[in-house]
């Protein structure tokens, strides 16, 4: 390479580079409108189906334990993949975690929470169904 190609590589190298900036900046424009939509869309939903409403605070599970006479599982995972996937309703059963006491009749044992407020408990016997909300 000749020492006078260096000019001409340099301004290819600085068009280059203003072409891949453009193209950057196009897309983060694309970005930030899909997060400015996706924030407004998680708005209100959490306010209610219509955008409006009273703002519930979020359901934590914090504990649950299914079983009987000291064979449990830890169902955890499981029940507060229920309640978030089917808005607060859970059956209690053996999908939650097996079968810990194979012949006996089980019980859910939860524990949770709505926002800061204080813990609630509640025992559900398998096969039945409960709806946790925080709604008061």
């Amino acid at each position: 390479m000749a020492i006078h190609d260096l000019p001409v590589m340099r301004l290819a190298a600085i068009l280059a580079l203003t072409a891949a900036s453009a193209s950057v900046f196009a897309q983060s424009t694309e970005y930030r409108r899909g997060y400015a939509d996706g924030f407004v869309a998680g708005k209100n939903a959490a306010l209610g189906e219509q955008g409006q409403g009273r703002h519930w605070p979020r359901l934590y599970v914090e504990e649950a334990e299914y079983g009987a006479r000291g064979m449990t599982c830890d169902a955890i995972r499981a029940v507060r993949n229920e309640v978030e996937r089917n808005d607060g309703n859970l059956h209690a059963g053996n999908h939650l975690c097996g079968d810990p006491a194979r012949g006996q009749p089980k019980r859910l044992r939860v524990v949770y929470r709505c926002g800061d407020s204080e813990a609630m408990r509640v025992v559900l016997r398998e096969n039945e169904l409960v709806r946790l909300s925080c709604r008061q």
